[in-house]
């Protein structure tokens, strides 16, 4: 029992110093399985489309599963101050967007903007 305290405290500190890490601007790994980035490359032409002044450098995405067969890809605007984001509604930098993505085909199944 001690051993597990020990064992997640010091997992805790760990990924709080990755996320200062990551937050002072060092560049991090990103591992997407070929699913997700199959469902990425689908979803930027998309963001380009709807937000042809955005900066796709300006947004944090996030790939995950949605219903079954589809995949959830939420491109989400940094804050204007370069404060953490949040999810919904809009930045200088633009609007949140959700594409969902079909993983049979990589079609797309809709798109919806965050309100």
């Amino acid at each position: 029992m001690r051993f597990n305290r020990i064992l997640l405290m010091s997992t805790l500190a760990f990924a709080s110093f990755t996320q200062a890490a990551s937050a002072a601007g060092t560049p991090t790994a990103v591992v997407l399985d070929g699913v997700r980035a199959a469902a990425l490359a689908a979803a930027v032409p998309v963001f380009k489309d709807k937000q042809p002044d955005a900066d796709l450098a300006n947004f944090q995405i996030h790939v995950h599963p949605a219903d079954a067969g589809t995949y959830q890809v939420v491109f989400e605007p940094r804050q204007a101050d370069e404060g953490a984001p949040t999810l919904g509604g809009r930045t200088a930098h633009g609007r949140e967007l959700n594409v969902w993505i079909k993983s049979s085909d990589n079609s797309i199944d809709r798109i919806a903007f965050a309100r």
